[in-house]
């Protein structure tokens, strides 16, 4: 099996390899602080569904995030695939955080994007977060056709 990364790839050997790779893309060019987005993957736990799973990650965050307060919620949907948002804040240290996550299902695993800042983020920084994030297509991405400008 060849697992594809931006830098290059690995050839592995048989068995049963779960992509659990974390991804973090800095977002250095918005002008709110510490503007990032990170990617994880999570098989759904055997009898847990999609609905289960959220209920309990909302929990989760509730109870683990100091000052938490939800800020919207809604259900998606990115190309076809069922997707659910969150923006939330909380503190850190004194600091407060500003998240928003789309969690993907995937049928039988999650993808959970999640677009943070420190502060109240600018209309720009959040806009152009959230497109990438709504963005997510499942699959390999288009290839570039042979000659065309990259």
């Amino acid at each position: 099996m060849i697992f594809q990364m931006q830098e290059g790839y690995l050839i592995l050997g048989e068995g049963d390899w779960q992509d659990r790779s974390v991804n973090m893309l800095a977002a250095n060019h918005l002008p709110v602080r510490g503007a990032n987005i990170v990617i994880t993957r999570e098989p759904l736990p055997a009898g847990i569904g999609y609905a289960d799973y959220l209920i309990n990650q909302k929990s989760l965050l509730a109870k683990e995030l100091a000052k938490y307060t939800l800020l919207a919620e809604n259900k998606e949907t990115l190309h076809e695939q069922q997707a659910h948002f969150l923006e939330l804040s909380w503190e850190n240290q004194g600091t407060t955080m500003r998240q928003m996550i789309m969690v993907v299902d995937l049928g039988g695993n999650v993808l959970n994007i999640t677009a943070s800042m420190l502060g109240e983020p600018d209309e720009m920084s959040r806009t152009e977060l959230l497109a990438a994030m709504k963005s997510f297509k499942p699959g390999p991405a288009p290839r570039a056709k042979e000659g065309a400008a990259k």
